[in-house]
């Protein structure tokens, strides 16, 4: 709205938007090139209905996007080593050092990790299926789970986990109860698994 709202519907050009996403991305606010980019999305898609409605006869802000920059090289000491991850996991809550080492031993996102079940669990392999939302710590939050991140509802990754992980899966079961966790899918579905870490896992024996 602050920098678009001014113009009427017939007085908007390409140009303003691709104004508007080159702002965005130059404004140092933070944001990350998918984020922009999908913030232009759902401006072209509310345009899109101003053309279904006749009010406009083209879309100006369609197919605008902000280019990715050339990746940068991985600064090699800003890895965690070995040694590193194992302080962190001895340092972190015992019902959570599992998940220390499913980041980086498979590469998960927290969110991911924090989502990791038993229907994850393979031989040989994780599944990632799901990740908690990053709304699920709001009270008006109904998917509390979600896809992870560019993946539709249905669509997972197997990663090869390394034997040290899992001996950490089974460890982690050995001492704490999996705790079943009830949601809606992004479909409406009603869902069920059985999660590694919640609030209300309680040790064993």
């Amino acid at each position: 709205m602050p920098r678009l709202g001014r113009k009427t519907l017939a007085g908007l050009a390409r140009r303003d938007f691709e104004a508007f996403a080159k702002e965005l991305h130059s404004s140092g606010a933070g944001l990350a090139v998918s984020t922009i980019n999908d913030r232009l999305v759902m401006v072209a898609a509310m345009l899109e209905v101003a053309v279904v409605e006749k009010r406009i006869t083209h879309n100006p802000g369609r197919g605008v996007r902000v280019s990715r920059a050339a990746p940068c090289a991985v600064d090699e000491d800003e890895i965690p080593t070995l040694g590193e991850v194992d302080l962190i996991a001895e340092h972190i809550a015992p019902q959570h050092r599992l998940a220390v080492y499913l980041q980086s031993g498979t590469g998960q996102r927290p969110s991911e990790a924090l989502a990791f079940s038993t229907e994850c669990r393979r031989s040989g392999f994780v599944r990632v299926r799901w990740q908690v939302s990053a709304k699920a710590h709001r009270g008006d939050c109904h998917t509390i789970i979600v896809p992870p991140k560019h993946r539709t509802e249905g669509e997972y990754r197997d990663v090869p986990a390394a034997r040290f992980v899992e001996q950490e899966i089974d460890g982690h079961l050995s001492r704490w109860a999996p705790v079943p966790v009830a949601f809606t899918g992004l479909r409406g579905r009603r869902r069920r698994l059985e999660v590694f870490f919640s609030r209300a896992s309680v040790a064993r024996g």
